[in-house]
């Protein structure tokens, strides 16, 4: 599946693009239905004599999925992209600014859909390398994959390159970051169009406008995603939030109490941690306002 719309999607076969239309059984997945059909899904589809192919079955997964919660419905699903190696966070310091909260958002959903993460700050030419670094250097800490690139002055194109090479990558960043205009610079024939970022909300307008699987000539594919201005988590409960975490996750057991929730209690190893400079204070208060946006427990996602 190469591109997803309401009850329709491309399906790339043999070098042929076919549009399949898609039952609604395969839709926005709620939490009674065991899966529903994504960007990268392997699928079979019938092309009866008198009609439209339609989509049959849905292969095993054998990537990374990247899913949030659809707006209005908490126990709706909406699957970005399947069968995905590795989420490119791609934000800007600044046009607009950088929204670090957005940038963790996406990082946990990496994490919780067994993906390898890798930050992107672009746009490097409208601000100072040593503001960048410091950010950069926070990411690099916990094991994910950096990169600062600028499309103006090319700096960072050759390894923004080299990082999507022989993979299945996810873009997925705030509107006016330079998803689209990174994806020309290293193939301009994929044609994506590039939108600025508008005055009044420095917020940017989104230019992509469905979700689309590229296929890149040096090797591999490109799952390029409209611009986000909110990312709100599915399937994680406030219990397992510390484990998408790194930097938690490593301390876990330190605590006092074996259920300390790190916002509060006496004796916290990573409030401890936070407070002596070993942990992020930006990455702890990214944490802290995801915690609050989650479940007590996973049950509560069916009842709430």
């Amino acid at each position: 599946v190469i591109r997803l719309d309401t009850a329709s999607c491309l399906v790339l076969c043999n070098g042929e693009t076919v549009r399949c239309t898609l039952p609604g059984k395969w839709r926005l997945r709620r939490r009674d239905q065991p899966r529903a059909i994504a960007v990268g899904d392997v699928v079979t589809f019938t092309v009866p004599p008198d009609g439209d192919a339609v989509v049959g079955e849905a292969g095993e997964r054998h990537g990374g999925v990247l899913a949030r919660r659809a707006a209005g419905d908490r126990n709706v699903q909406q699957i970005v992209a399947a069968n995905v190696d590795q989420l490119v966070v791609v934000a800007s310091i600044e046009e607009p600014p950088l929204n670090r909260r957005l940038v963790d958002r996406l990082a946990v959903s990496g994490e919780h859909g067994e993906m390898d993460v890798v930050v992107c700050l672009n746009k490097l030419d409208l601000v100072d390398p040593a503001v960048v670094e410091p950010v950069l250097a926070v990411y690099a800490g916990l094991g994910y994959g950096i990169l600062a690139t600028s499309v103006v002055t090319g700096a960072g194109i050759e390894p923004f390159r080299e990082t999507l090479r022989e993979k299945t990558s996810v873009l997925a960043g705030p509107s006016g970051a330079g998803k689209s205009s990174l994806l020309n610079a290293i193939q301009p024939g994929l044609e994506l169009r590039v939108g600025a970022v508008s005055d009044s909300s420095q917020k940017g307008k989104h230019t992509t406008t469905a979700v689309s699987l590229l296929p890149l000539t040096m090797g591999g594919y490109v799952v390029d995603t409209p611009g986000i201005r909110e990312f709100a988590l599915f399937d994680i409960w406030r219990g397992e939030l510390k484990h998408y975490f790194p930097e938690l996750a490593e301390r876990f057991g330190q605590c006092r109490f074996a259920d300390c929730s790190h916002r509060g209690e006496p004796n916290c190893a990573i409030k401890a941690a936070v407070d002596a400079g070993e942990i992020d204070a930006e990455r702890y208060e990214s944490y802290c306002r995801i915690y609050d946006t989650l479940p007590e427990s996973d049950g509560d996602y069916r009842t709430g």
